[in-house]
């Protein structure tokens, strides 16, 4: 090898085309961990990462070695996030760091089963970022740099990236199983929000976890309201949104229709975050009717008007959630955090008048109704699908439920928490008895 006076090649991150990438990676002899073969890739891999400042870990075949191998920046334990949702972290004096974490042959042997959509980027594939289901908590075996056995256990950012980094192992990247993906360079709106954007005076109306999520959304991209309003049982502060003379008015399932001297009163009126691709789905209950199959997932950013789900659209965008169907609450989070950020860029167009309005088209429009306790109540012996869709969709509320009648001849209301199509049949596999815990399907039947 011939040696360059002034300057060595930098370690390059391949990025996601890269063949190594797609391959399951060997395991390191553990005779061979101290070698100088692997301790010049370890080299090389905390190089390549400490030349990225949105990096926190890395793996070996992200520098062109396939092997079981994967390095932790020690920092990551002191990452805040900040005002914009962004990963940074505390100043540390020298004495205080930590040392990077290595783990060699890491094999994650516990994963807890509540799991969350957690958003992830990676440094082999610039710059998309998704959000991906992990583990909320995992336990890892690893050997160190010398060989050492060693197991820990993590939670929250250290989980997800020992999930995240073990794919890369496996020859998977975040983004073949991730939701939302989407494009975010450095010099993105949704990265970096111009000063006059940020300072736009609105108010919130949302009462609703949905709600929630797009405030979320809204709020880590700078834009925080002047006024939230969480409730729509009670009345409407008239006189403080008048005194407020807010910029424009943010509505996210909000509950209560607003009258149209409220709807008119910002300077920029009002909008809204709604989850479907309207004109479909209109009304109360769109997120359960998509989930039953009657629309395709996604969020629509609209101008208010008096007349429900009405008004004209300024942007609207399919959101691709795998697997599909799933559960309400996931749905819910999904479209909310979508609805979030499909806002953000919006609004600084919209106040300088730089958003075409689409009119709907009122011929195309599909309405929901509000979702009753009796619509629930499943067949056991009924169309699987339409069974199935309905434990996903009602799972939040009110819960798709049977009557079963037990081998005594008592009738029982058995609420279906999670549920199956098996050959082509409807089973449930997880229920909760009427004044019993939650348990599985098999158990129930032994028993009735």
């Amino acid at each position: 090898m011939v040696r360059q006076a002034h300057h060595k090649m930098k370690t390059e991150i391949l990025q996601k085309d890269a063949p190594v990438l797609r391959k399951t990676a060997k395991s390191v002899p553990v005779k061979e961990i101290g070698s100088k073969k692997i301790q010049n890739i370890l080299s090389r891999m905390k190089e390549a990462l400490y030349t990225e400042e949105d990096g926190v870990a890395i793996a070996a075949p992200q520098i062109g070695e396939s092997l079981r191998i994967f390095v932790v920046k020690g920092d990551v334990l002191t990452f805040i996030r900040n005002k914009n949702g962004k990963l940074e972290t505390q100043e540390l004096s020298e004495k205080k760091v930590p040392e990077d974490m290595i783990f060699i042959n890491p094999e994650i042997t516990k994963t807890s089963k509540k799991k969350k959509d957690m958003e992830e980027g990676c440094l082999s594939v610039r710059w998309l970022y998704g959000y991906v289901k992990r583990s909320e908590k995992v336990t890892i075996r690893s050997h160190d740099e010398n060989g050492k056995l060693k197991e820990r256990g993590a939670s929250g950012l250290l989980a997800q990236i020992f999930q995240h980094e073990t794919d890369h192992l496996n020859g998977i990247l975040f983004i073949d199983t991730a939701t939302n993906v989407r494009d975010m360079p450095p010099e993105h709106p949704q990265t970096k929000v111009k000063p006059a954007t940020s300072k736009l005076k609105f108010v919130f109306f949302g009462a609703s976890t949905f709600s929630r999520y797009v405030l979320e959304e809204l709020e880590s991209a700078g834009f925080s309201p002047a006024l939230k309003i969480t409730s729509a049982r009670e009345p409407l502060p008239v006189e403080k949104l008048r005194e407020l003379k807010a910029d424009v008015f943010i509505v996210a399932s909000f509950g209560k229709i607003l009258p149209k001297e409220i709807i008119d009163l910002p300077k920029y009126k009002t909008l809204n975050v709604h989850p479907s691709l309207l004109p479909k789905l209109r009304g109360a209950t769109p997120i359960q009717n998509t989930i039953l199959g009657l629309g395709e997932p996604g969020v629509t950013i609209m101008k208010l008007d008096e007349k429900i789900d009405h008004g004209p659209i300024l942007a609207q965008i399919p959101i691709p959630i795998s697997p599909w169907p799933d559960h309400y609450r996931t749905v819910e989070e999904k479209l909310g955090r979508a609805g979030g950020q499909l806002l953000g860029p919006i609004l600084s167009k919209w106040v300088t008048g730089k958003i075409e309005k689409k009119i709907q088209n009122d011929l195309e429009a599909s309405y929901t109704k509000e979702v009753k306790k009796e619509d629930g109540l499943l067949e056991l012996d009924g169309p699987a699908e339409v069974n199935w869709r309905k434990v996903l969709a009602y799972s939040n509320w009110p819960g798709a439920y049977i009557i079963f009648k037990n081998k005594f001849g008592k009738e029982v209301r058995v609420v279906i928490k999670d549920a199956e199509i098996r050959d082509g049949k409807f089973r449930p596999t997880r229920i909760v008895p009427a004044g019993k815990k939650e348990m599985s399907w098999e158990d129930f039947l032994r028993g009735n």
